[in-house]
């Protein structure tokens, strides 16, 4: 999951304890809308509005609406009541971006406080990388995969999986050089995957576009997939 102002948050917490002879729980929660782009089965981009909604206490329920009106009850994250998204699937992507304009979320908390929050979605988003290459090399120790740098983003995840283990995951990894590049390529050592190289494994790219350089809320991601047998 992705970072979501937990500083303020806290701070905010600890402001409502303040000044209160017997603690008190205060209830503040943080919402965010951003796009998502894959590639569907005729590796056409199509995009999804996604929420993610987090508290430090406990929430019992998330409704969002988008500024068309259309409303959506959040999944409930491991059952936790501290974290809600939507998890929309394929066939509910499009090619074209989901509503802009302000979303409002009806955040109803474990002490049955209802409270309304909001996040604006702007028409920005990330097309998924072109994955160029997934290759073995030349000594058989090493996977390198190349992908095309993906314009307007700030971040770049790369996520190993083999079936639905996740054998490796890299967060945040950004371009330095200037000129920026325009291809990228990691290598990765089957050691460091896992014990077990034979097998099918996923590499999944993701790039990360954020509001502001506070790096807290999310404008779009986008992410790509490759399989390679090994």
């Amino acid at each position: 999951m992705k970072k979501l102002h937990v500083m303020t948050l806290a701070a905010l917490i600890m402001l409502g304890l303040s000044g209160c002879e017997k603690a008190k729980v205060v209830n503040v929660a943080s919402a965010d809308v951003f796009i998502k782009a894959i590639k569907n089965d005729q590796g056409t981009p199509v995009y999804a509005a996604i929420h993610s909604v987090f508290s430090y206490n406990t929430m019992t329920s998330v409704a969002a609406k988008s500024p068309d009106g259309t409303s959506i009850a959040l999944i409930n994250y491991m059952n936790t009541g501290n974290s809600f998204y939507n998890d929309p699937p394929v066939t509910a992507y499009s090619t074209t971006l989901p509503p802009v304009g302000a979303y409002t979320y009806t955040v109803k908390f474990n002490d049955g406080e209802e409270l309304p929050y909001s996040n604006t979605l702007s028409p920005t988003a990330l097309l998924p990388a072109n994955i160029t290459s997934l290759v073995k090399s030349a000594k058989g120790d090493s996977v390198y995969i190349s992908f095309d740098a993906i314009a307007g983003v700030d971040f770049y995840q790369i996520k190993v999986t083999k079936g639905d283990t996740q054998v490796f995951y890299a967060n945040n990894l950004s371009d330095q050089s200037t000129p920026k590049k325009t291809s990228l390529r990691y290598p990765f050592l089957l050691s460091s995957l896992t014990s077990s190289i034979s097998g099918t494994y996923t590499f999944e790219i993701t790039g990360l576009l954020y509001e502001s350089t506070a790096y807290d809320y999310l404008q779009a991601i986008s992410t790509a997939t490759k399989d390679i047998a090994l």
